[in-house]
């Protein structure tokens, strides 16, 4: 991690990582834009359900699995709506959850491993 921006960096690593490995994937951010007016007016555009849903989508067609995983360098924590998010998405059967760099030899063996047998 390079750059300066730990996060950023940490996030490319996972998704060279998983290309690497025949992954497929999607990063989405939050695509709201803070906007300040000429009289000084602040406010939010764009899509406010963006708001929580996790950085990365995984999926790997060979493997029958797609992943979900918000990625956070400590001492960032989830916000209220990360976790709404990710604790929906495991409700309704869905692999979401969050991945730190403490997480490394999990995410190489998660993005490695082979397709299981039925």
């Amino acid at each position: 991690m390079t750059r300066g921006h730990p996060e950023r960096d940490f996030q490319d690593e996972v998704i060279a990582r998983a290309r690497a490995n025949g992954w497929n994937v999607w990063h989405f951010h939050d695509s709201r834009k803070l906007v300040t007016r000429k009289n000084g007016a602040r406010f939010l555009v764009g899509d406010a359900d963006a708001k929580g849903f996790p950085d990365l989508v995984l999926a790997h067609r060979h493997r029958a699995v797609v992943l979900f995983r918000e990625l956070k360098i400590p001492p960032n924590k989830l916000t209220p709506e990360q976790d709404e998010a990710l604790r929906v998405l495991n409700e309704a059967g869905a692999d979401a959850k969050m991945w730190t760099p403490k997480d490394w030899p999990e995410i190489i063996i998660t993005l490695s491993r082979r397709k299981k047998n039925p």
